[in-house]
């Protein structure tokens, strides 16, 4: 039943399954509740022409419960008690500065010019979220500087557009908590610098991006148990107290990918369902507990870890060392930081030896980048003691050489110096006494070697040297960097 259009019209002509003009209706709103506080409930009406609340001050809250809006609905700047657009279908929602004195809800609404489909095609060129003009951009829903006092629940929302922007909500403060489980959008969600109080909840949903940097949320962010993303996610430099959860999450083609660069956040849940499209950027970002997944873990040089700071780390599955300094090596920038930040997090779980086994894996890349002397070097000093992480094996070297000394020389006596002998001849100590370049036993000035003999002589020294050497160089390196 269309509204009347003599007389005053009245909320008793709007009944379910009518018909109602949008600048009627709006009359019938403002007009005809100026003092009263109570609810306003308008159920199944299709709506002609456009609904405007803009600039309105409505003292109740309203509620339009499977509607049907052939015009988008403009609510810039509307101050209202409640809004509830449940069930309703629309072409588009334009509230910027929207102030909600209590509870936003659009669960089960479908928005958009593919709002009517059941599984509206994504935009195939929406790859990575970016700062836009917001003036000018377009979006199905427009909630930019809105305020909502409690929670914005969107639980099933359906947003189906063509443009690069489903939702274009900077700087959104919510008072309570942002529930949009299984909300489905078609491009991407435009959160830049938004406010939660508590807990933004995307369990479920299928989005084709997210722009919430400088997102501050006090109670979380979930994306897990099946969110999904065919675009970037990036949390750059948000602060969430709590968790950010993206467990059994899939980033899929054509562009998804994760960017938390600088993010803060107790505890970071990177244990995605599968390998993500894209790379996953964790540059500078800080967390108490990182939770990851060796089986998900993105392509080498599609991670970035230089920067990022972690208490502990947590496997679903035990994963050794050996595997995580491959995690590391994921990262074709990847500096001595990233290694030192992975052997601190094994000192505090008690596993001196992994870190002793990272540290070492750090010169090994480090030295990478030397020239050919320094390469040379560092592979001796590596081979003979592993840069000072390995001692036992320069005292096994040692024991090697003195050994293989001792038995050439057990063959090959040389003869006492001077002609005569001032020691009782004895291989071992010979060889020792060879090897060791400070401290003498007495035993290298009193036998004079000649042809094969002085050749091995010669070399004991020269490794004597070379071991005793690098023992300083490493000695040096462990200390200053402990």
């Amino acid at each position: 039943m269309a509204l009347p259009r003599r007389g005053r019209p009245t909320l008793r002509a709007v009944t379910r399954g009518g018909v109602a003009d949008g600048a009627v209706l709006r009359e019938v709103i403002v007009a005809g509740r100026p003092d009263t506080d109570a609810p306003l409930r308008i159920e199944g009406v299709r709506v002609n022409g456009t609904l405007d609340l803009s600039r309105c001050r409505l003292a109740g809250p309203i509620a339009f419960v499977d509607c049907v809006f052939e015009e988008p609905v403009r609510l810039e700047e509307l101050e209202v008690a409640g809004l509830d657009l449940t069930g309703s279908t629309l072409p588009a929602l334009y509230a910027d500065r929207l102030v909600v004195n209590g509870e936003l809800r659009l669960s089960d609404a479908r928005l958009g010019n593919g709002s009517e489909e059941p599984h509206p095609l994504r935009d195939p060129v929406v790859h990575a979220p970016r700062r836009v003009r917001e003036n000018s951009a377009t979006a199905v829903v427009r909630l930019a500087d809105a305020r909502v006092s409690g929670n914005l629940v969107a639980e099933n929302l359906r947003l189906a557009g063509t443009g690069h922007w489903s939702l274009l909500a900077p700087r959104l403060s919510i008072g309570g908590s942002l529930h949009a489980r299984r909300l489905f959008a078609s491009s991407a969600l435009y959160l830049r610098d938004a406010h939660v109080t508590y807990t933004v909840m995307l369990e479920g949903a299928d989005i084709g991006g997210l722009d919430a940097t400088g997102l501050v949320s006090g109670g979380g962010l979930y994306a897990d148990w099946g969110f999904s993303s065919t675009g970037q996610v990036l949390l750059r430099a948000a602060e969430i107290g709590g968790v950010v959860t993206f467990h059994d999450s899939v980033l899929a083609e054509p562009a998804g990918a994760l960017v938390l660069s600088r993010l803060r956040v107790p505890r970071l849940r990177v244990d995605l369902r599968e390998p993500p499209a894209g790379a996953v950027v964790l540059t500078d970002a800080a967390v108490d507990v990182l939770v990851d997944s060796a089986t998900t873990w993105p392509e080498p040089g599609h991670l970035r870890l230089e920067g990022l700071t972690y208490q502990r780390l947590e496997t679903r599955l035990p994963v050794d060392v050996r595997s995580r300094i491959g995690w590391l090596t994921r990262d074709p920038q990847a500096g001595a930081g990233a290694f030192e930040q992975l052997a601190k997090a094994y000192e505090a779980a008690g596993d001196e030896r992994s870190a002793r086994t990272v540290r070492h894996a750090r010169e090994r890349h480090i030295r990478r980048n030397d020239g050919f002397t320094g390469r040379v070097w560092g592979a001796v000093q590596d081979v003979l003691f592993g840069y000072g992480y390995a001692p036992r094996r320069a005292l096994l070297w040692l024991i090697g050489l003195v050994a293989a000394g001792s038995l050439w020389f057990a063959g090959h006596p040389p003869r006492p110096a001077g002609g005569s002998a001032q020691r009782a001849w004895d291989p071992v100590l010979y060889s020792l006494d060879l090897l060791v370049p400070i401290a003498s036993l007495g035993y290298r000035g009193s036998w004079d070697p000649a042809g094969a003999d002085k050749a091995v002589a010669v070399f004991l020294i020269v490794a004597g040297w070379t071991l005793a050497t690098a023992v300083i160089a490493g000695a040096r390196r462990v200390l200053g960097r402990a």
